[in-house]
């Protein structure tokens, strides 16, 4: 490396001590003083007290008689399930779950405040070795960190507590040490959130775990090569990920933890959000952003500030916004605000239910089968007026791809050329039909009891 000229390097010191301050620090967020009038320490002296915190603060295992808030016991069990990652995708999982309770992938959210004890019981209903490894726990004994060889196994049919003593709040998760590369791309994963005591200044936080999955992976085919074509955000790709509601004016909290194995760049329309910690550990200097980079294993807190209308939070890593290649898929979510407004302000009127209704109602009746078929990105007929028990078939003559969804009732896989996706209708009602990839693309269908 060449030598820096002499009159770069007092200029260089400051901006390098600042990236420092962004990437360390023990002070909670909404602790910060509120303060602009009083001067501010200087970037040097911040560093320095750094520093001296780091060095001074203890390290290692808290007893667990130390503990000074309450007792809190999990038992966590593992069993093998199949859910549906996207429309019409289904694979088998490992998952965690409560004792009688359905497991899933993302498994249960764990929640205890700062003091508590906590003892998490593994039991293992499975014929295969697993662990419990707390990511992120840093008070914990070694024996109690969840890596087979540093501490033990959980053999099938056994059970075993892991307890400490929770210290500091934050974000944190929970998955099995065995096999990681496997039994982590079989979901065998969950969040673990250190609540601090005080109350925070957001009004909600949401739970993002991101990670990615092979369709086609067989954990009996060894060795374990998976190359991802989902790509999830607790345990389901877009359309399947739910909505943020994040009222206008609301401060709300989002917990983005990267689980998987790829990295992955996260950013939000509309609007920026504040990076108040990383890691579990609260930045002295908040800093804001709209997108964030964010590597397997880390998690980051962000600060939201709902406002009007709705923005997608996503993947700006292309092929992580697709589902098996095909856009828009994979890590895509809608932030939901206050009404939609137009750029001049004034509110955006949507169509009612009753123009749908009214339209259908002038078409003619039909029953049976019937086809309704996509050409020029517009549905023919757009408004259908059915009788109970028949039978939709949507049919794909554009070249584009289209994914059906019929609003709470099915989706479709994207449909190619020549595709068809059908539904049976056997509720009355009125239905409203899009397109995935092409949202405006509506029809309604309109069932006679």
């Amino acid at each position: 490396m060449l030598p820096l000229p002499p009159r770069v390097r007092p200029l260089l010191v400051p901006w390098v001590l600042g990236v420092l301050l962004l990437l360390s620090g023990p002070g909670r967020a909404q602790d910060l003083p509120h303060d602009h009038t009083a001067s501010s320490p200087s970037p040097s002296a911040t560093h320095d007290a750094v520093i001296r915190d780091f060095v001074t603060a203890p390290n290692g295992t808290v007893p667990l008689k130390n503990f000074t808030g309450q007792v809190r016991e999990f038992t966590l069990e593992v069993h093998e399930i199949e859910a549906e990652i996207a429309p019409g995708v289904r694979v088998k999982q490992w998952a965690f779950g409560f004792p009688g309770q359905p497991a899933s992938v993302p498994g249960p959210e764990l929640r205890v405040g700062t003091g508590d004890l906590v003892r998490i019981t593994l039991r293992n209903t499975t014929n295969r070795a697993h662990t419990l490894h707390l990511h992120g726990i840093t008070s914990l004994a070694q024996g109690m960190d969840g890596v087979p060889h540093t501490s033990q196994a959980v053999l099938p049919g056994q059970s075993f507590t892991y307890a400490f003593v929770a210290q500091g709040a934050g974000t944190h998760m929970y998955h099995c040490h065995v096999e990681t590369n496997l039994h982590l791309d079989m979901g065998m994963y969950g969040p673990l959130i250190v609540e601090p005591r005080g109350g925070p200044v957001w009004v909600k936080d949401h739970v993002l775990m991101l990670d990615e999955w092979d369709s086609h992976q067989d954990p009996d085919v060894l060795p374990h090569r998976a190359t991802p074509n989902y790509y999830l955000v607790n345990g389901r790709a877009y359309p399947l990920i739910p909505d943020l509601q994040v009222p206008q004016g609301e401060v709300h909290l989002i917990r983005l933890l990267n689980v998987g194995q790829e990295v992955h760049s996260m950013h939000l329309h509309g609007m920026t959000f504040l990076v108040v910690a990383k890691d579990g550990q609260d930045l002295p200097l908040p800093y804001r952003a709209d997108t964030v980079l964010i590597a397997p294993g880390e998690r980051y807190d962000l600060l939201v500030k709902g406002r009007d209308g709705t923005f997608p939070l996503h993947d700006h890593i292309p092929p992580h916004g697709t589902n098996d290649g095909v856009d828009p898929g994979g890590i895509h979510l809608m932030v939901v605000g206050g009404p939609e407004l137009a750029a001049d302000g004034t509110p955006v009127v949507t169509p009612s239910m009753h123009d749908h209704t009214s339209s259908a109602q002038s078409a003619p009746v039909q029953s049976g089968t019937v086809e309704v078929h996509i050409s020029g990105f517009r549905y023919a007929p757009a408004p259908l007026h059915v009788k109970r028990g028949t039978k939709v078939v949507w049919v794909n003559d554009d070249m584009a791809a289209h994914a059906i969804e019929v609003k709470g009732v099915k989706t479709s896989p994207p449909l190619r050329r020549g595709g068809r996706f059908a539904v049976t209708f056997d509720q009355a009602g009125t239905y409203t039909v899009v397109c995935v990839q092409h949202p405006f693309m509506t029809a309604t269908v309109t069932v006679e009891p």
